[in-house]
């Protein structure tokens, strides 16, 4: 048998993110005897998914990243790595901004097919005019050096590549595949099982959050909703899942707002849907976003999802269980909004596969679109 073809995939590094997660959605299913993950990160430290990139055959090299060394040193250590680790059936780039520097070094290391793969729909809260001229110039290094342009929704497109090229068809949207089979609604007996298996009050209402504890995340919004659900008596535990650098502020803040008792924090884990089938409504207050994976997930679960309005609207995937929210209304609002999206009836998990799967967010569809942007 001859060896797999490999496509070296570029990220910051292999945590358990929105863009991460899809990479490892598609590497479990592809056959992997002809198509093999490699990684190149600008993390030194272990990251969770590392160790089972490893068991599946994947090799995983660390370059320093633009901010720890500079463009130039970028590029020279990354065609460097290229060269040494290839050959490479195509290299994919998913550090946004970043990705244009990639697809030069992948260029100058003779890849034939070099992806520039687009995850958010903004990199700052609030850019500057200096930070759209750096944009614009970001840009230009991607359609100089990339073959293909890939987002994941509509608006992380224009974000990153410019509404022009989204309107002449210069870039492929490619949605953030799951295997649904393991999000599916569980029984009302599961469900109250898992609750139990996972150390949650089954008889309170379980309001849930996956993701990294950064600033575009908005965990303090979390904390005034837990002190307004608090004090309007609501029976409740809020779980919050992940980690990152505003985990040990968030949970001083929980301390002295008298809110901790109500908060679960859970740290990373590996189980996403289990936690998933044990919430009872999903909130996501974030600044901006991409696509988001987990929104895909919660629908996928059957969960009424509480979102944000700077959320792209693509991530309504026509199941009814979507409710956008303005960051200006109050926590008193969003309340409204938890406990009436916590009372609705749920729609039937047939619909929701049905929905999902015409929207091209099953993984197995993913895989022939996958392989075609490789050339294989």
């Amino acid at each position: 048998m001859s060896e797999p073809k490999r496509v070296l995939h570029i990220v910051g590094g292999m945590n358990r993110g929105g863009a991460e997660t899809m990479i490892m959605n598609i590497y479990r299913a592809l056959d992997r005897n002809v198509l093999q993950f490699d990684f190149i990160t600008h993390r030194k430290d272990v990251c969770d998914y590392d160790e089972e990139i490893r068991r599946l055959g994947g090799r995983i090299f660390y370059v320093p990243s633009i901010g720890a060394s500079s463009p130039m040193a970028f590029v020279k250590a990354l065609t460097k790595t290229i060269k040494q680790a290839g050959p490479f059936q195509a290299v994919h780039a998913h550090t946004d901004f970043q990705t244009g520097f990639s697809a030069l070094a992948a260029k100058l290391a003779g890849v034939k097919v070099r992806i520039c793969h687009s995850h958010n729909t903004a990199w700052k809260q609030s850019p500057n005019g200096l930070d759209h001229l750096m944009l614009k110039g970001f840009r230009q290094l991607i359609f100089t050096f990339s073959t293909q342009l890939v987002a994941c929704g509509e608006d992380a497109g224009a974000f990153l590549f410019g509404q022009k090229k989204m309107e002449n068809g210069r870039v492929e949207v490619l949605p953030n595949g799951i295997d649904l089979s393991l999000f599916f609604q569980p029984g009302s007996d599961e469900k109250a099982e898992i609750k139990k298996q996972l150390h949650l009050l089954e008889k309170k209402m379980i309001i849930g959050h996956i993701g990294r504890f950064h600033e575009q995340k908005n965990h303090v919004f979390f904390m005034e909703l837990a002190q307004t659900l608090k004090k309007q008596g609501v029976s409740f535990q809020l779980v919050l899942v992940g980690d990152g650098p505003l985990k040990p502020v968030v949970e001083s803040y929980a301390k002295k707002a008298g809110i901790l008792e109500n908060i679960v924090f859970t740290g990373v884990v590996s189980d996403v849907p289990k936690y998933m089938k044990a919430f009872d409504v999903f909130v996501m207050p974030s600044l901006f976003e991409g696509l988001p994976l987990v929104l895909v997930e919660a629908q996928a679960s059957g969960l009424p999802c509480v979102i944000s309005d700077h959320i792209t609207e693509e991530v309504d995937l026509g199941c009814g269980l979507v409710k956008r929210m303005s960051l200006r209304d109050s926590a008193h609002e969003w309340m409204k909004a938890v406990l009436e999206a916590y009372h609705a009836e749920p729609p039937l998990q047939e619909t929701i596969i049905s929905q999902l799967e015409q929207r091209g967010f099953d993984v197995k569809q993913n895989i022939t679109r996958v392989m075609d942007l490789y050339g294989m």
